[in-house]
């Protein structure tokens, strides 16, 4: 016979729909959903969350098993004694001492019955709370608290001319670390340079991030982690400009209605409406052709981010599975909230794309939305791994593959592990979903532009 997966209870095969032991759907998937990877991806963890529960939770319910066999025994002993109290009220005077000291046993049994059902009542509550844990957050409070401090010195802005000068502004913004429970670990004030394009009356923040060198990939022990994250190997980025946020529909829309250079563009394509949503629906060669025609508006060189250069301005100089420390939060992102990468207790799905900058935090160099909400096209062609891979931050091309695409930061559909920074996945550049969008870089927002330019 077929054991259950989760607590390895024997059951009858296509007549038992759930364990008797522990409740686990014990139906196969359909030979079509079961394909799919990321649903394949999503039942592997809920079983191994399944079976760390059961772990945790079958010792508790041992004990009340056995509890409750000392309650029914103890029933069964003050059933006999009542039957035997009302034999020696029958009986004559003589029996009368007997009869009292009968009475007192059952008092004794009485007394211990209480005291069972008490451990029973404090066993069930705890096995209550393993199964429904709420752990309280405070981070958005202390965001919102010290959002209302938050200021964006802002120059005269003007409008773009043919030099296309940049007027460089000062950013300040709130970085939050967590521990291991998803509990708030730091949260300080930082700043950031950045200038803003502006698109028929939207506006590009794009931050202007420095030179540095970090390790790519993630580490051996890192949770999560996959073979085409490695070797970790170290790499050397040039200062360059990247958008704060994705594309929003707004700036989608502003350039669309350009004129085409390569292709032509649907100006209104995401899934999810809203000015200040995330564009999606929008293929890896829809992406260049917003990149060329923003590039021929502005006069400056506008691409999408090489994967080096997505993950060294995700990580912003940490070296945690997420830029917020060790594990990530739905207070945080925007993710499958109904799964745990670290210590942290389940929380929301939302199940749709959010409004950028919803969770008003960023990383250390000002970026936002860096994990979940939409996977972000990036220009790179699909490797195996990082062998030969380039340690200058460059586009790392292959000739056999120019059709797989690169995506980073995982989307709202994703479990959390696949929203890491050091986090790979592909797809067809021709293919757009509910769950991919993308943001610029420009390299040369600088050249002939000092500080404040005007």
């Amino acid at each position: 016979m077929p054991r259950c997966p989760v607590c390895q209870t024997k059951y009858v095969a296509d007549k038992t729909e759930n364990c008797l032991m522990c409740g686990w759907n014990l139906q196969p998937l359909s030979l079509v959903i079961g394909l799919i990877p990321e649903v394949s991806l999503k039942e592997r963890a809920r079983l191994e969350w399944a079976q760390k529960i059961w772990v945790t939770v079958k010792p508790d319910r041992e004990q009340i098993q056995q509890f409750q066999s000392q309650l029914q025994e103890a029933d069964q002993t003050i059933a006999q004694l009542h039957s035997e109290l009302e034999q020696a009220n029958q009986q004559s005077q003589k029996l009368l001492t007997t009869l009292q000291q009968r009475e007192s046993d059952l008092a004794g049994l009485l007394s211990q019955s209480d005291q069972l059902n008490h451990e029973l009542s404090d066993l069930q509550g705890q096995l209550k709370q393993t199964n429904q844990v709420q752990v309280q957050f405070p981070i958005p409070e202390i965001i919102k608290a010290e959002s209302q401090a938050q200021t964006l010195l802002e120059p005269e802005q003007s409008q773009i001319t043919t030099a296309l000068p940049i007027k460089e502004q000062t950013l300040i913004f709130q970085v939050v670390t967590v521990d291991t429970q998803g509990q708030l670990a730091n949260c300080y004030g930082s700043e950031a340079q950045y200038f803003q394009e502006e698109l028929e009356n939207v506006a590009l923040d794009m931050i202007i991030l420095p030179k540095g060198v970090f390790w790519m990939g993630s580490q051996e022990a890192e949770q999560g982690r996959e073979n085409h994250e490695e070797p970790q190997h170290q790499v050397t980025i040039e200062p360059f400009c990247m958008g704060r946020f994705t594309i929003t529909q707004a700036q989608w829309r502003a350039i669309a209605n350009l004129p085409t250079i390569h292709r032509s563009l649907n100006p209104d394509p995401a899934h999810t409406k809203g000015e200040n949503q995330p564009v999606e629906q929008v293929s890896w060669h829809d992406a260049i052709e917003f990149c060329a025609r923003l590039t021929k508006l502005t006069k400056r060189d506008y691409r999408l981010p090489s994967e080096a250069e997505w993950e060294y301005a995700c990580r912003a100089r940490t070296t945690t599975p997420f830029h917020f420390g060790e594990t990530i939060t739905p207070e945080l992102a925007n993710y499958d909230g109904n799964y745990i990468y670290n210590l942290e207790p389940v929380g929301e799905y939302r199940q749709r794309t959010a409004p950028v900058g919803s969770f008003q935090v960023a990383n250390a160099f000002g970026l936002c939305d860096m994990h979940g909400n939409v996977w972000e096209w990036c220009a790179d062609t699909w490797h195996d791994n990082y062998q030969e891979a380039p340690c200058d931050g460059s586009v790392w091309e292959q000739a056999e593959l120019q059709e797989h695409r690169l995506l980073r930061g995982g989307s709202w559909y994703c479990l959390p592990s696949l929203c890491r920074a050091a986090q790979r996945h592909w797809d067809k550049a021709d293919h757009a979903g509910s769950g991919i969008g993308f943001r610029v870089v420009c390299s040369n927002a600088r050249q002939g532009a000092g500080k404040n330019n005007k």
